[in-house]
């Protein structure tokens, strides 16, 4: 990732797109994200984002957790190793989320979602022969085979023979002072008793183990040992079979290698679209027209404001060849930045074929680079200030040459003095118009706002504000330059009157001259703004009677609809008394006759697809049953739907512990990601286990003692649950806590082995604990 794309804000979306993920490995590769080298890679990135993006508008979305744990079982499987239990459930998660992907893709009939499918491999076959071995949470089947099965009987038989035979022994008068407690128990794989130290020469047979306190010692009877010696042959071979069965299903699995890679491929391919189609959809964004000759951004917004629920003000920027560089001026905190920023933002992210805050038919040329000067460019190890660093980027800017560069300058040579500024600024400014480039640049400096002819490709913008409270109403102006304000702004926050009277004083005379000319150039901005909000509002009007439009051609084709359908129903009731009383001799040709009408009767009646936004009540219904995840913005966070739609329009949503009724209007998709893929698996013969997701102690940030507190209590939970296996996240920081979380596991009775995860399910940060 560049950081010199840090200034407008890609950080943040790189970020954004991380918590859209599934996995850490989707993850890692959104961290990687590169832009694209063509157009045409970028257009068809638009087209994968925009099919995922249409099924995540109809429901959740399923999950690829089994990413992160791919390579630690798919390594051995390559070397033909002995798949594990443990190992084997590994797989079948990955099979089963495969499947679910499958499933979930196939509603769509777009050639992106199939191409998708196409890359999957058919999971029916090795779900079945994992199925058929072991249960879904990872244990051997008893009846995996005739032979298991017929020896796991035999081990039964012989257990409780033994087992009665001990029992019966445990409670034989002439022992009772010889038995330390009356009970059967197993020491080295052995049924044996307990008996009293030093007694165990009244008993013949053969010491296995003692007590700690070595009061007791375990014996096995003498008249069970050939049958505790039948058992352990009958165990021997139980292993020997599971090893037999584990085998042939490891080979077979080793054969599908091939076929696991591309899967595995695809299903991170469609957990990193997922995620862009996520962002997509929740900053209501379009795919954008290349077009190297115009920049033309309708209803452009910046996605982190949209993404965190504030009110965005959408402006439009338009640069055409003859003038492509935009001079933004404008008073302070009026949106200069945040505007340039939106600009450079819907540049970076066509250019990685994402879609941009703009509306559908927006065009942009297709950047190849991108050059900015925001935000403070100081180098103390270079000895740069902050002008001298800003002054290095803009001379290191006049390599951009060409339609596909673009420049980003906020307050262009504003670090100094203002004279010298404005002449450097210029000077800057004059020679990237000979290279042909692109700019968004944003300056206080009053020299620059003319002076400009049409071989300079300039042209003056600014951000609109209300002249009666001097506050900034971030609508942008096209053609018009704008004042800083700074006289006025500090009117309103207060400033002493005398101060500002006394400065009034210290102006230059141009500058008052200036200040007197400022009616008029309002006059000039009332007469756009006035223009501008009577074209808005004609618009309005438009869109309403489009709309009006749209309700009634919908109403005319329900209507339509319904007619055809009862028209459908009284022929087929007809044909259908026809056939049962038409003659004998003429059954056959009259039958067939009427079973061609019959046939061609549905494809007069053609239902609507279902929209992809709720646009109605009823659309909001069918989309947003209860039980649904939501994000409600009124209440600013996520909730579930409890009820139905009532006629004031509300709906009863749960969040946290309140329970609210809320206008459905106010109602979108949750930013979370939801799981779908046990919905999905209701189609099929396969299940979800309960446990297929490992459960994750995230514990950074913790001190040791409140680390080790929170992972008993997750221990506790986990063994209690039957699970076999936790992921630890303690981070690496200074080591400190690792190295406390892993003596503890070292120590723990619950631990079987612990382990550091490799560098794709995130290095020596986080420790597998198997139970």
């Amino acid at each position: 990732m560049d950081l010199k794309n840090n200034s407008i804000d890609w950080p943040q979306i790189i970020i954004q797109l991380k918590e859209f993920c599934t996995s850490e490995l989707a993850q890692q590769k959104i961290n990687q994200i590169e832009p694209f080298l063509s157009e045409a890679e970028a257009l068809k990135s638009f087209s994968k984002i925009q099919a995922f993006q249409s099924l995540l508008a109809t429901g959740n979305r399923p999950f690829m957790e089994s990413l992160d744990l791919y390579y630690s079982w798919f390594t051995r499987l390559k070397k033909k190793a002995l798949m594990k239990t443990l190992e084997l459930k590994d797989i079948r998660h990955f099979l089963v989320e495969a499947l679910s992907l499958s499933e979930y893709l196939s509603s769509s009939e777009s050639p992106e979602t199939k191409e998708f499918i196409a890359c999957i491999l058919n999971t029916s076959e090795p779900l079945f022969a994992i199925d058929k071995i072991i249960t879904p949470s990872g244990s051997i089947k008893n009846d995996a085979s005739e032979k298991l099965y017929k020896l796991y009987l035999e081990k039964q038989r012989l257990t409780k023979s033994v087992e009665h035979t001990l029992e019966k022994l445990v409670k034989k008068h002439q022992l009772e002072t010889i038995i330390q407690d009356k009970y059967v128990t197993a020491r080295e794989g052995r049924l044996v008793i307990p008996v009293k130290s030093g007694m165990q020469h009244n008993i013949e047979g053969i010491i296995h183990a003692s007590s700690h306190s070595r009061q007791t010692v375990f014996m096995e009877p003498q008249i069970v040992v050939p049958m505790n010696n039948k058992l352990k042959q009958i165990e021997q071979g139980i292993l020997d079979e599971i090893e037999r069965l584990l085998r042939e299903l490891s080979d077979y699995l080793h054969s599908l290698t091939a076929e696991f890679e591309l899967t595995q491929e695809t299903l991170l391919n469609a957990d990193v679209l997922f995620s862009k189609a996520k962002l997509a959809l929740l900053t209501n964004a379009c795919a954008v027209t290349f077009d190297e000759k115009k920049i033309d951004l309708k209803n452009l917004r910046h996605p982190l404001l949209i993404l965190n629920g504030e009110s965005v003000v959408a402006n439009s920027v338009t640069l055409m060849e003859e003038q492509r560089i935009l001079l933004l001026t404008g008073p302070n905190a009026g949106g200069k930045t945040v505007l340039l920023k939106a600009v450079g933002l819907a540049a970076q992210m066509s250019r990685h074929g994402l879609l941009i805050c703009a509306k559908k038919d927006s065009r942009l040329p297709f950047f190849k680079n991108l050059h900015m000067a925001v935000g403070d460019l100081q180098n103390i190890d270079e000895s740069l200030s902050t002008f001298a660093g800003h002054l290095k980027v803009l001379n290191e800017s006049l390599n951009a040459k060409g339609h596909d560069q673009l420049l980003l300058i906020d307050e262009i040579c504003g670090s100094t003095d203002p004279e010298e500024g404005s002449a450097l600024a210029r000077s800057f400014i004059t020679q990237y118009s000979k290279n042909n480039c692109f700019a968004v640049i944003t300056s206080h400096l009053s020299p620059l706002k003319s002076g400009w002819s049409a071989q300079d490709s300039v042209v003056n913008g600014s951000l609109e504000y209300n002249a009666k409270t001097g506050r900034p109403t971030y609508q942008f102006i096209m053609g018009v330059p704008g004042d800083s304000l700074a006289l006025q702004t500090a009117k309103r926050v207060g400033v002493d009157p005398n101060i500002i009277a006394q400065a009034l004083n210290f102006l230059s005379p141009e500058t008052k001259e200036r200040q007197k000319s400022m009616s008029e150039s309002e006059e000039l901005r009332k007469e756009l703004l006035t223009v501008k909000s009577n074209l808005e509002q004609e618009l309005m009007l438009a869109q309403k009677e489009k709309l009006k439009y749209a309700e009634l051609t919908e109403n005319f084709d329900r209507e339509k609809q319904h007619l055809l359908t009862q028209e459908v129903q009284k022929a087929q009731s007809q044909i259908s008394t026809m056939i049962e009383h038409a003659n004998v001799d003429k059954a056959f040709k009259n039958h067939e006759t009427l079973l061609k009408m019959q046939a061609k009767l549905p494809s007069i009646i053609k239902s609507k697809e279902p929209p992809t936004e709720a646009l109605t009540s009823e659309e909001f219904s069918q989309h947003f049953p209860p039980g649904t995840k939501v994000f409600v913005d009124s209440l600013g966070k996520d909730a579930i739907i409890q009820s139905k739609l009532n006629n004031k329009g509300e709906v009863t949503v749960f969040s946290g512990s309140m329970q609210i009724a809320v206008p459905w209007r106010s109602i979108k998709l949750s930013k979370k990601n939801q799981n779908k893929t046990s919905k999905i698996l209701h189609k099929t013969p396969f299940s979800v286990s309960p446990v297929d997701s490992d459960r994750l102690v995230d514990l950074r940030g913790l001190s040791a003692e409140d680390a080790i507190n929170q992972l008993e209590a997750q221990l506790d939970t986990a063994v209690l649950n039957e699970e076999d296996r936790i992921k630890i996240i303690h981070g690496f920081g200074t080591n400190t806590l690792k190295r406390t979380v892993r003596q503890y596991l070292s120590r723990s009775m619950y631990i079987k082995k612990w382990y550091a995860a490799n560098s794709q399910q995130g290095g020596d940060g986080v420790t597998w604990a198997e139970l």
